[in-house]
């Protein structure tokens, strides 16, 4: 693809991943975020990115609108250990644990140089985890901005409030952990423990990167405002999450195969992980028809094993194109078991024109109307109750399906949302 014309700028992005391939939703908005920047606000963008456990860096592999690409150093056990004896655990400004596993003076001195360096007209930090290395910016006078996404603060309370919570916590840092370690801080009580702690920290974490930057990304207009009211410096934005409308609701040969729902999501995320439980446990039951439902995502085989007796239960695992799968099938059926931001899966539904039933959680942040463009109940039995019906109704599958996909299209279109980053100064 050409080069867009005009005068490129330069942005240096501070990641906690590499965001391809695109199969979660915080992938998607980097992804999309980064060829926004590059196509409309005319960047050049260099990437100095973490990598998750199993990833590696290939240049062949990049998207066309990533410049170049500089591979973070893994901060080591004995940095760790200093960083939350020194920060977490000591000191009047706790740092989160996450900050803790994510931060070292070598990654400081590197972000540093390459500011030096590549000359960036600005700056952005993903996720709130990152937000210590702002002092590799002392010398820097361009926009700065952190891509908070949602208020994790509010999601590890979630997390401990919901009706089941299965997952653990030590996420992406889950394998490098010795396994007694691992079970006992994923152990209930002490996992509840922990993020009661994590979320303390992360409010204050939180407000700090709202002094020390010059704006806040997020995804969620509601958590926007409330960072605004809290903060009160009104320099937080919402980017919200957007779909390829046209990919998805393109006319596509498939047959629908009766009695099927669908569940889009990467499982190995604990959200998602919990959301598959919620609905197998608490929803299918109650539904007379007893449907099939098809997980279609990356699933850990610890939660594979939980239902390989349940005939009920599909693990599709990645596909190359989830449009014939969730368009193969009747319902999307998509609750949130916790979460904060906006949900991917409830988007990209109502774009394949699909009939979406999901709870609060999978509509917070949106506009759409319940009861014309999806349904919506935090009831698990009016929630089975709708999915009945909408298998025996192909007529509100359609109206459903075409108000969603309508929604979609006015809503939520990428070339739309990238006008915010205007607001911002890029």
């Amino acid at each position: 693809m050409s080069k867009p014309s005009g005068r490129r700028k330069r942005l240096l992005l501070v990641s906690t991943r590499l965001f391809w391939p695109t199969d979660a939703g915080h992938r998607i908005l980097l992804y999309n975020y980064c060829k926004g920047l590059y196509d409309q606000y005319h960047y050049d963008i260099y990437m100095y990115s973490f990598l998750e456990y199993g990833q590696s860096y290939c240049d062949k592999d990049k998207p066309y609108f990533i410049k170049k690409v500089f591979t973070a150093g893994q901060p080591g056990y004995l940095q760790i250990i200093g960083n939350m004896v020194r920060h977490s655990l000591a000191g009047r400004n706790r740092w989160s644990f996450q900050s803790s596993l994510y931060y070292s003076k070598n990654n400081e001195r590197r972000i540093e140089n390459l500011v030096r360096r590549i000359k960036p007209h600005a700056v952005m930090m993903d996720l709130v985890r990152l937000s210590r290395y702002y002092t590799s910016m002392k010398n820097f006078h361009g926009l700065k901005t952190i891509f908070m996404e949602d208020a994790l603060s509010k999601r590890y309370l979630r997390q401990i409030q919901a009706v089941r919570n299965d997952s653990g916590i030590s996420g992406r840092y889950e394998k490098y952990l010795p396994k007694w370690f691992s079970r006992l801080i994923n152990s209930r009580f002490l996992r509840n423990f922990i993020l009661k702690e994590e979320s303390k920290r992360l409010v204050t974490e939180e407000l700090e990167a709202a002094r020390n930057f010059d704006a806040l990304i997020y995804v969620n207009r509601f958590e926007t405002e409330d960072m605004n009211k809290g903060s009160g410096r009104n320099n937080a934005y919402t980017v919200t999450m957007g779909a390829d409308c046209d990919y998805f609701g393109e006319e596509i040969e498939v047959e629908k195969v009766p009695n099927t729902l669908s569940f889009v999501g990467n499982m190995t995320v604990a959200a998602n992980a919990d959301s598959v439980r919620m609905i197998m446990d608490k929803i299918l039951p109650l539904i007379p028809s007893r449907p099939v439902i098809h997980f279609i995502g990356a699933a850990p085989e610890s939660l594979r094993r939980e239902y390989r007796h349940n005939p009920q239960c599909v693990f599709e695992g990645m596909v190359p194109d989830i449009r014939k799968y969730v368009k193969s099938t009747m319902v999307v059926l998509s609750p949130v078991a916790y979460g904060t931001g906006v949900k991917t899966k409830t988007i990209e539904g109502m774009a394949m024109s699909m009939p979406v039933v999901t709870n609060y959680l999978g509509i917070d942040g949106l506009s759409a109307k319940v009861g014309k463009d999806l349904l919506m109940s935090d009831d698990f039995a009016e929630m089975a109750r709708m999915v009945e019906d909408l298998l025996h109704d192909e007529k509100k599958r359609r109206e459903l399906g075409k108000n969603g996909h309508e929604y979609a299209k006015r809503m939520h279109r990428w070339e739309d949302i990238y006008k915010v980053f205007g607001e911002m100064g890029f």
